[in-house]
C-alpha cells in the first residue's frame, strides 16, 4: 500500500474538496471513489492545489452564504500551507 501524502490528507479535511473528489469527479468519471487512496495516486500535488483554488473562487463568489465563508477558512489555510511546501 502507497503512503498517503500529507497534502492529501489535508485536503480531506476541507469539506469542498471532499465534495470535489467523492461526488465532482465520481459522477464525472475522473475518479471512481474518490477516496484518500485514489486521489493520492492520481493527482499531483499542483493538481490538488489548483482544484482548491478553483474552489475557493466558487467560495468567494458566494460570501453571504455561512458555510462557504467557513469552506473558504479552510481552503485559504490549506491554499497558503501546501503552496509554499510546493514552492
Amino acid at each position: 500500500m502507497t503512503k498517503i501524502r500529507k497534502i492529501v490528507k489535508d485536503a480531506f479535511k476541507c469539506n469542498e474538496l471532499v465534495y470535489q473528489f467523492g461526488i465532482i469527479d465520481v459522477e464525472d468519471a475522473i475518479l471512481i471513489d474518490g477516496t484518500e487512496e485514489e486521489v493520492n495516486e492520481k493527482y499531483s500535488d499542483a493538481y490538488i492545489i489548483g482544484e482548491a483554488e478553483n474552489r475557493l473562487a466558487i467560495c468567494d463568489a458566494n460570501e453571504d452564504d455561512p458555510d462557504y465563508q467557513r469552506d473558504a477558512r479552510q481552503l485559504r489555510r490549506f491554499i497558503n500551507k501546501h503552496s509554499k511546501a510546493a514552492a
